[in-house]
């Protein structure tokens, strides 16, 4: 592989990239919707689209590591590889969560929904948020403000805890409460991971740009 071949195949992977963040991204927000509106196409299309994820995660894998056996890449070149690795095991499992909130809502149809989840769609929005920042950056191969996004993912950190409180309420006040409770603290615990992902990606990408280490505390 010439050198300007190499570059071409990074290039390609990147966008292909893009592409898996859009869908993971996708997939997370559905699932949400699913959440709110127990809409069983939505969550059976979001079911379906596992397999595309998978899918594109394997591929995007093989081609990674065809490019370092091929290569062998120093430098610039290493930190763009390794930053495309993280981001494609990262975003994998976001779709997956995504995934993982609908099935929770299909197997869950016909249980009444008795507790208040409104400080989820917040959280929600605030880790979309995140992702979409990340995904910007990407793009455009750029470093973000890790001090704000330290500060948003704290705040999703305390949002996590806040819901599994208020969960725990409604739960000892009446049983009945107990398994839609559960699910709303699994969806809280969702959310605040991705959000963690959100933080590890940016961290990369720091690592692609900048050739420094960096750690969001």
């Amino acid at each position: 592989m010439t050198f300007e071949a190499f570059h071409a195949e990074l290039d390609s992977i990147q966008a292909r990239i893009l592409t898996m963040a859009e869908h993971s991204l996708g997939m997370l927000t559905d699932g949400m919707t699913c959440l709110k509106t127990t809409d069983i196409v939505l969550g059976n299309d979001i079911m379906d689209r596992k397999n595309i994820l998978s899918e594109m995660h394997e591929e995007i894998e093989e081609r990674i590591m065809r490019v370092f056996t091929l290569y062998h890449p120093v430098a610039d070149d290493l930190r763009r590889i390794v930053c495309y690795n993280v981001m494609n095991y990262s975003l994998y499992r976001i779709g997956r969560m995504g995934k993982d909130i609908a099935k929770n809502v299909l197997e869950d149809l016909n249980d009444g929904l008795n507790v208040s989840i409104q400080s989820l769609w917040v959280m929600s929005d605030m880790v979309v948020g995140m992702l979409e920042d990340i995904i910007r950056a990407f793009r455009i191969s750029t470093v973000m403000d890790l001090d704000s996004l330290g500060r948003r993912d704290d705040k999703v950190d305390a949002m996590r805890t806040g819901i599994f409180r208020e969960c725990l309420t409604y739960m000892m006040e009446d049983p009945r409460n107990i398994h839609r409770g559960i699910m709303c603290i699994t969806v809280s615990r969702h959310l605040e991971r991705c959000g963690d992902y959100a933080c590890i990606m940016a961290e990369k990408i720091y690592f692609m740009v900048e050739g420094a280490r960096v750690e969001i505390r």
